[in-house]
């Protein structure tokens, strides 16, 4: 077990002329796991510019040594939004860093608690109303909308934006949590939610305020294919299918970013899923 308190003279090693001194600093810094990340934070340690880069660049290495590690564990959940919220709990994880204390199920847990405080009639479009009305959570503006962060739930929530699934899965989560059947609707180009109020079915734009969906607001909605009200509803999807569109997101902002690691691994994590296709 590494010792913390070694951990400032280590530090200072990583800029010893020897490379070989300097291979076993790294290899040392490498046996704290996850916990370097939380203990640099914890002992407010200052790292030149030459040392930031190379502890960033052990700091990814570990967080997707440690994604590829856990990502089956949201696998062994049976219930629907308990396997979606723990999928998203290890992507926002991985994205947000160790040394954050805040995590998705405190932050949609507070989430629900004030809305049950603040209002006395549960249903989804009272919800709709405190989330992307009263909470202010919103669609990202267009040159951020490839950030990898917008797939970061603890992002999405702590800074009220992010992108059509994001938002959505936020919805779901918080509806679950209200005992409300809020599903996803897998529509190509921009993910929405599927309300049931008794039989009825609606469709939700997180991504536009919350806006409930009808015939009308559907012929002008910004979407690259037109379909109808009742076909939307049939686009219904499961939480690995939520996941699964999610990770092609997050493939997609890699590319952009040319960060190969992180775009392999994220293609690794999306042929793990059981059945994706």
């Amino acid at each position: 077990m590494p010792n913390p308190k070694q951990l400032p003279h280590l530090i200072k090693l990583l800029e010893d002329d020897s490379p070989t001194v300097r291979n076993s600093v790294l290899k040392e810094l490498a046996s704290f796991g996850s916990s370097l990340e939380v203990e640099l934070a914890r002992q407010t340690i200052v790292l030149t510019p030459d040392q930031k880069e190379v502890v960033q660049q052990l700091l990814e290495d570990q967080r997707r040594t440690w994604l590829r590690k856990n990502w089956s564990r949201w696998f062994t959940f049976e219930h629907d939004k308990q396997r979606l919220e723990a999928a998203l709990s290890l992507l926002a994880q991985f994205l947000n860093g160790f040394k954050h204390r805040l995590s998705v199920k405190n932050l949609l847990d507070r989430l629900a608690k004030e809305y049950i405080a603040t209002h006395k009639r549960h249903n989804a479009r009272t919800l709709a109303n405190f989330l992307f009305k009263e909470q202010r959570l919103r669609g990202t503006v267009p040159d951020d909308y490839f950030n990898p962060q917008n797939s970061n739930l603890i992002y999405v929530i702590e800074n009220k934006r992010g992108i059509p699934i994001s938002l959505a899965s936020v919805y779901i989560l918080v509806g679950y949590r209200l005992g409300l059947k809020i599903e996803g609707c897998n529509f190509p180009g921009h993910f929405l939610a599927i309300v049931y109020t008794g039989e009825k079915k609606i469709i939700v734009d997180c991504f536009s305020g919350g806006r409930f969906i009808d015939e009308e607001t559907l012929a002008n909605l910004d979407t690259p294919v037109q379909v109808k009200l009742e076909h939307l509803t049939n686009l219904e999807c499961s939480a690995d299918e939520i996941i699964t569109r999610m990770l092609r997101n997050l493939i997609n902002a890699y590319q952009l970013k040319k960060d190969e690691a992180n775009l392999q691994l994220m293609k690794e994590l999306l042929e793990m899923i059981p059945n994706v296709s």
